[in-house]
């Protein structure tokens, strides 16, 4: 098996419904974790998802230790509408959705698994590796959504294998090195109105609805001009890469009650490239101005082929680049008593560096950049994102029943970098609250068991979405959809660890 077979084997898993964390980033690397709402982890040395959480720990470790499971998310989503706008101004309600619909729940359960290995290999050094999903999204709307021009499904898929050493520097302090070697594909789709609908549309210089018999097409009869209601094409656009990141940690004993973590995780600047591509490639008609020196009236709204010939449409070589966040987490945790121990932690993501979703032309063909989007220099699409620095935090208590049974609860505060005037379709994200418990069941010396409970609550999430222009700005005429979004989810986890 080559390795792009492999990783699309690996990658067909994890393909996650919205980002459990804020943005499209995931939290779901251990179950172990999720009974706490993730407080505390780089704190915390139980096993062998150190390696994600704080490579450092992996010194604690007497003996190599195997961690494999998955956390199960089962999200719900809904939009309601109040109001949207084609490009010909033709406006719809909730009381009149015309041929559209809310678009269904627009999130899908997916399994996110995470499988990691850690072993001491002398006093003083320990290494470990481990293969899991740092980023992900998938959205997607039902095919008459009222809001499918600005976004139909958006899926992002990444998984990362992380080799990583840590060094014992004395008793009280350990530091750790890991590499993120980070394979991701995307995928950006959305409906398309190539003649938007208005039965009220009127030539620009006044006069007849545009049913204009120019550049030797028959005039539309009403019943083919009413077929325009709705999209009438389906754009999307896909893309992959690879990129190396790095992460670093420290965690130091205090006492022998009170441990601090700190883990830094950089960014990554990856371009997805691939191709650009209608559905719908040949006859393809569009509403535009008629130009110059065809005997018709100059401004005249005219329906005719996109390229003004043939109606076809090529694919398009193009990319979208994405840079992913750096990050810094500090954990810690606390021994109250022999049984109860306190957790907390905070993390800091620079969710800044997301300022766009960019569709880029490589491979320039006449006209269709243009049809596409038209933005120029060679963009294809731009979506406005502006995204703010975000910090989440959690605490979470731990409790030691007996020799087998030890008990979690938690709760976090995740903060989205989405602003309410960038706010869009394709990532209607929002401030979240996280409830989790769980456990771990000893079932003998080298075998234990993890498992948590997770319900996640989101803030009513308000839209207002335009098309911009490259400098931010509404385009002319531009599309409107105007709405709150719903969402909540359930995550369950479970994770075995065994010790070799």
């Amino acid at each position: 098996m080559n390795h792009r077979v492999l990783v699309a084997a690996i990658s067909a898993a994890v393909v996650t419904p919205t980002a459990m964390a804020s943005g499209y980033k995931l939290n779901e690397q251990g179950a172990s974790g999720a009974g706490n709402a993730y407080a505390g982890r780089a704190a915390i040395v139980e096993d062998a998802t150190v390696v994600f959480y704080n490579p450092a720990g992996m010194v604690k470790l007497k003996q190599a230790e195997f961690s494999l499971g998955g956390s199960y998310i089962d999200p719900v989503g809904s939009f309601e509408l109040e109001s949207y706008t084609n490009g010909a101004g033709k406006t719809y309600t909730a009381e009149d959705t015309g041929p559209y619909s809310d678009g269904g729940n627009f999130l899908s359960s997916a399994m996110i698994p995470y499988a990691y290995f850690a072993t001491p290999i002398s006093e003083d050094f320990a290494a470990g590796f481990g293969i899991f999903a740092p980023f992900g999204t998938n959205t997607d709307y039902a095919n008459d959504f009222v809001g499918g021009g600005f976004a139909d499904q958006t899926q992002l898929t990444s998984i990362e294998f992380q080799p990583a050493v840590a060094y014992r520097l004395n008793d009280q302090l350990s530091l750790g090195f890991g590499l993120d070697i980070t394979y991701m594909e995307g995928l950006l789709s959305k409906q398309v109105d190539t003649v938007p609908y208005n039965e009220n549309l009127k030539f620009l210089n006044g006069g007849e609805n545009p049913r204009h018999a120019g550049l030797g097409f028959a005039e539309l009869t009403d019943e083919q001009w009413a077929s325009n209601a709705g999209f009438n094409n389906h754009y999307e656009v896909s893309g992959d890469d690879w990129q190396v990141g790095y992460n670093l940690s420290l965690m130091w004993d205090i006492n022998s009650d009170i441990t601090l973590g700190v883990a830094y995780r950089s960014e990554m600047e990856f371009k997805l490239k691939g191709e650009s591509k209608f559905a719908q490639k040949e006859g393809v008609m569009g509403l535009t101005q008629a130009p110059a020196g065809m005997g018709i009236p100059e401004g005249t709204y005219i329906i005719a082929p996109v390229d003004g010939v043939t109606g076809s449409v090529p694919n398009q070589a193009s990319e979208v680049p994405l840079t992913t966040p750096q990050s810094l987490t500090l954990s810690y945790a606390q021994q109250l008593t022999e049984r109860v121990q306190f957790v907390a932690g905070a993390t800091w993501t620079q969710w800044s560096v997301f300022k766009d979703f960019d569709v880029i032309s490589t491979q320039s063909t006449p006209g269709m950049i243009e049809l596409l989007g038209g933005l120029g220099e060679g963009y294809i699409g731009h979506i406005e994102e502006n995204w703010h620095d975000t910090i989440a935090v959690a605490v979470g208590v731990n409790y030691q029943l007996n020799n087998d049974w030890l008990i979690r609860s938690g709760y976090a505060n995740d903060q989205s970098p989405v602003s309410n005037s960038y706010r869009t379709a394709r990532v209607p994200d929002n401030d979240r609250e996280w409830i989790s418990a769980g456990f771990n069941y000893r079932i003998n010396n080298d075998v234990d068991v993890d498992f948590a409970l997770s319900y996640l609550f989101f803030a009513d999430t308000k839209v207002d979405e335009y098309d911009r222009k490259l400098d931010g700005q509404p385009k002319d005429k531009s599309p409107n959809l105007k709405g709150t979004y719903s969402m909540d989810a359930m995550a369950y986890s479970l994770q075995v660890n065994y010790k070799l």
